[in-house]
């Protein structure tokens, strides 16, 4: 698509103002748990992790380098990848429609759907994945057209990148082969041309496959049990999935993804059949899972990402009420947008004591200070947490110390993998968070324990957290 002409200044002047805002609020704010938890991927440089592909440790890796590790160098990769998921859009509806009006529409509804401002202000594996679905698209229906070596390398290509970005990436596969299926092209599902392509996305993917390989296949199994976990359906999960998936993109935007997917599986243009094939598998896979264990909203958003704007372009077809419930959901959503950049930027919103939305991306730089004070001998004394979430924040606040942090709790994961010293013989300071605590002195082998004094967080005066720091004298391991 080509964008210097100036029938794209809209595009242009939408795109901006929102990336200039984003890169106004990105220092504002703390880091949250998965968000933290990623830029020590960077950190910890690795053929891949536990609990994801490499991509986004290898893209915060680079960020930090060029960046610094700080929190300009950890979301400005979100902020671009929030203008390249854009553009793919706007190209996806005007090819489809060729209507630029309806394209700019999809890429402003985007930006004001609620999950998709975080995901374009923190860098996750799904904000890597998204900006590869619209080229995904394009390159398959290239393939229809021109059965190439070349259409099939870059897909092989798109697709790799896809599995270095997340692991639910192979369900790309089945809307590709089902698309050429419905189209009767028997022939470019058994073509030699797609071997070098395959060749390509498994030189990609190599890796995940040798750091599998080197940990017993970890990361697979745990994938298998974090998305569906459980042999027992329980209608609870989905209905909590999808009530959280309607508060996460804005309730009023919520229906228009549907609404799209509707109209795009009645369409005769095959791009938007195609997304229409792309939306199934994906909501069909993550409503299965959610039947069994609650889904997070994150996960579905390849979905939303396609069918939000769709769904507003036909809406914006209609007249009468539908329009107006059109520009409502657009108005609506935001000025929602909008508050939440403000309150992430002045915190300015009243809260009650230890109820505020800042709880989790706030005050933790203070909590690793005043645990380190408290330290006299770093080599024979360390900090403890009990939480995975805690493990992430502490780990990357508590940089700037010469202590190490460990993290005693009763499952693997990757701060295993991480922590290369071992906890047993020394002092630890446990900490303990108003919302993750842990009884040191009844789950902890210690030859004594004290309280080390407390902490409370505070923002205007109000009490975001409460921390108790606990010394476990002579650690022995876990009850």
């Amino acid at each position: 698509m080509r964008c210097p002409g100036k029938e794209h200044l809209p595009l242009l002047t939408l795109l901006a103002s929102f990336a200039i805002l984003r890169l106004l609020v990105i220092p504002t704010f703390g880091l949250g748990v998965d968000e933290a938890h990623y830029v020590l991927y960077g950190r910890f440089l690795d053929l891949s992790y536990f609990d994801h592909p490499p991509l986004v440790g290898w893209v915060q890796a680079a960020l930090a380098w060029v960046f610094g590790e700080n929190l300009y160098g950890a979301r400005i990769g979100a902020v671009v990848a929030g203008v390249i998921d854009s553009v793919g859009i706007y190209a996806l509806i005007q090819r489809a429609t060729s209507n630029r009006r309806a394209a700019l529409v999809g890429v402003f509804v985007l930006n004001v759907s609620f999950l998709f401002n975080a995901l374009f202000l923190m860098l996750m594996p799904d904000t890597l994945l998204l900006g590869l679905l619209v080229p995904i698209l394009f390159v398959t229906l290239a393939i229809e057209r021109e059965n190439s070596v070349k259409n099939w390398l870059l897909l092989g290509l798109l697709l790799g990148l896809s599995g270095l970005s997340k692991y639910t990436a192979v369900l790309f596969l089945v809307p590709i082969a089902g698309y050429f299926f419905s189209r009767r092209r028997f022939d470019l599902l058994r073509t030699p041309k797609m071997l070098p392509g395959v060749l390509v996305a498994f030189i990609i993917i190599t890796p995940v496959l040798i750091w599998n390989i080197q940990h017993d296949w970890i990361s697979f199994s745990y994938q298998s049990g974090h998305v569906v976990g459980s042999n027992t359906l329980k209608w609870s999960n989905l209905g909590q999935s999808v009530a959280a998936q309607f508060g996460a993109y804005s309730p009023f935007l919520f229906p228009l993804a549907y609404y799209g997917l509707y109209r795009a599986l009645r369409s005769k243009n095959n791009l938007l059949f195609l997304s229409a094939l792309f939306g199934l598998v994906l909501i069909g896979f993550f409503t299965y899972a959610s039947c069994y264990k609650r889904a997070l909203p994150h996960w579905s958003s390849p979905f939303y990402l396609l069918f939000i704007p769709i769904g507003s372009y036909y809406l914006s077809l209609k007249q009468g009420f539908w329009k107006k419930y059109l520009l409502l959901a657009l108005a609506v959503s935001l000025v929602v947008t909008l508050t939440a950049y403000a309150e992430l930027a002045f915190k300015f919103i009243p809260m009650p004591d230890y109820k505020s939305v800042h709880r989790d991306i706030y005050g933790f730089d203070q909590v690793m200070a005043e645990a380190n004070r408290l330290l006299r001998d770093p080599q024979r004394q360390g900090i403890a947490v009990t939480n995975w979430s805690l493990a992430s924040r502490a780990l990357y606040y508590n940089s700037p110390y010469a202590s190490e942090v460990f993290l005693i709790d009763n499952r693997f994961d990757q701060f295993d993998l991480w922590q290369k010293g071992s906890p047993v013989g020394r002092d630890l300071l446990f900490i303990n968070t108003r919302f993750f605590k842990k009884n040191v002195a009844k789950t902890m082998s210690c030859r004594t324990v004290e309280p080390a004094g407390s902490l409370d967080i505070l923002l205007h005066g109000a009490k975001v957290n409460r921390i108790d720091y606990v010394w476990c004298r002579d650690f022995q391991g876990r009850k």
